[in-house]
């Protein structure tokens, strides 16, 4: 498969295989759902995941693999941003990265502008998880526990999100974005992937906060790559109240546009009204009692 030449454009090699060009998502593991199969038996059957994500980055995260993923001989812990030249290693495979033409920073501001502009009233759920405590955590556990928690927290949660008819956007260090198209998404459907959500949070493995909000943002970004990316205010406000969820002590919040559109099928109380960094005026934010009701299956 040959490798996009257009600015930006990214591909794996490998001593022994063709070059395969990185367009959005690309899965690795030896189940053959895998955009790269992968045939040592070193490698788990959904082992890694190349992202791409924030105009033109690609990331690394492993999914809690049993023999691990490395980037340039050591293990990763986290989603960790590739740079031209990386050496990933699964198994007994090993692939070079390479994006030789990085995006550059007038680029993504002329994109970033043009698609405010051309597409600024999509409306979409948002949703914003964020680890709790993650950097005492990393500090209390051996690497290779954190490893295996924080892989498979990342799978699961990605599996669940899918399931419920949702795309992840943005792999953080700690946590990820997730989007869903308000015009071709229901309440209930939105109240169901919540409630998912919140049995994984009661299942405790890795505690989390997670903060979901519905407003219009900009979808746009690297076209050669495949690339979707979420931009605009509303995307920074959801941003802004995970980060007042975490002051509350709130394992999981709804924005007021969000509470609005979920009515009763997401029982919440209010927390009041709290001015953000950066956004003018006071914002009303709400706690979620308890399990979405009245669901039908999916």
């Amino acid at each position: 498969m040959n490798a996009s030449r257009e600015e930006g454009g990214a591909w794996l090699e490998s001593s022994d295989g063709p070059r395969i060009s990185i367009r959005g998502s690309c899965s690795l593991g030896r189940s053959g759902a895998n955009t790269i199969v992968l045939e040592s038996p070193k490698a788990s059957r959904r082992h890694a995941l190349i992202h791409l994500q924030n105009l033109g980055e690609c990331w690394l995260i492993d999914f809690g693999s049993s023999n691990g993923t490395f980037l340039n001989k050591r293990r990763i812990h986290y989603p960790i941003r590739l740079t031209d030249g990386d050496q990933i290693t699964i198994g007994d495979t090993v692939f070079e990265f390479r994006q030789p033409q990085e995006i550059s920073q007038e680029y993504k501001t002329l994109l970033t502008q043009r698609t405010l502009h051309e597409i600024e009233n999509v409306l979409c759920w948002l949703l914003v998880t964020d680890i709790r405590n993650f950097t005492p955590l990393s500090r209390s556990m051996e690497s290779e526990g954190l490893d295996l928690l924080l892989g498979v927290w990342f799978s699961t949660c990605k599996e669940t999100i899918e399931k419920h008819h949702g795309v992840i956007n943005k792999y953080l260090g700690d946590g990820f974005l997730a989007y869903w198209l308000e015009a071709i998404t229901t309440p209930d459907e939105i109240a169901g992937a919540i409630f998912a959500m919140k049995q994984l949070q009661q299942k405790g493995a890795l505690p989390f906060r997670m903060v979901i909000h519905c407003g219009p943002v900009a979808i746009g970004g690297v076209a050669s790559m495949g690339e979707e990316s979420l931009m605009g205010q509303e995307v920074n406000l959801i941003f802004r109240l995970e980060k007042l969820a975490g002051s509350l002590g709130e394992p999981c919040c709804l924005s007021e546009a969000a509470h609005a559109k979920l009515g009763e099928l997401v029982p919440a109380r209010p927390l009041g009204e709290h001015e953000l960094k950066g956004f003018q005026g006071k914002y009303k934010v709400f706690g979620c009692n308890g399990d979405p009701v009245n669901l039908p299956p999916l």
